[in-house]
């Protein structure tokens, strides 16, 4: 197992486990959501080929429209 953040929280992943992966588990509901690792926006086309390693940190934004 490696470790990972997800929003700030410790997780245990697999070796070899994608975002696409990962959201799924702990974020089913990413309807209009950004996701950033390490800082970076990764666009929704890479998550399924995006490939976790140990000490990434995968941060979740949802959108919100506002006026």
């Amino acid at each position: 197992m490696i470790e990972v953040s997800l929003n700030g929280q410790a997780l245990s992943v697999a070796p070899g486990t994608s975002l696409e992966q990962l959201l799924q588990q702990h974020h089913p509901q990413l309807q209009g959501a950004a996701v950033a690792v390490n800082g970076a926006i990764v666009p929704r086309s890479e998550w399924p080929h995006y490939e976790l390693t140990a000490g990434m940190a995968v941060d979740v934004f949802s959108l919100v429209a506002g006026g």
